[in-house]
């Protein structure tokens, strides 16, 4: 999104503003400001989010790009979301990211699971337990 084009929102059935996401996309968060606003806003939905945290020199992160990408498509009810660690530090620190790539699972603003590595199986598992259970 270039600096001069601004986010384009929708309301839900709560009349609340939201960016809307399209089955399979990954939202991607570059400033800590955004990042905090958007958590917010989820905190209130019972929706599943999973953050990928990510960088761009880390090979096994890149690896797992597709499958998130795929796994956004699969499960349309839970959001995706990438955090590059260099770019977006204190919010890698908030979450005690020590390896990459690192997913956080997140439902009504608390962490419910973790998965470190690329762990395509294990990743799948946790989000499939964690959409209906938490």
């Amino acid at each position: 999104m270039g600096a001069n084009q601004s986010a384009v929102y929708a309301r839900n059935e709560a009349n609340e503003l939201f960016t809307p996401q399209k089955s399979g996309q990954v939202l991607t968060f570059h400033s800590s400001s955004k990042w905090r606003s958007h958590f917010q806003s989820s905190r209130q939905t019972n929706k599943l989010m999973v953050i990928h945290f990510t960088a761009a020199w880390c090979g096994p992160c890149r690896t797992m790009e597709p499958v998130i990408r795929d796994f956004a498509a699969k499960y349309v009810g839970v959001e995706f979301i990438q955090i590059d660690v260099d770019e977006l530090e204190a919010v890698a620190r908030e979450y005690a990211v020590q390896a990459l790539p690192a997913f956080i699972l997140i439902k009504k603003g608390k962490t419910v699971d973790k998965v470190a590595g690329a762990e395509k199986a294990a990743l799948q598992n946790k989000i499939e337990k964690c959409m209906f259970y938490f």
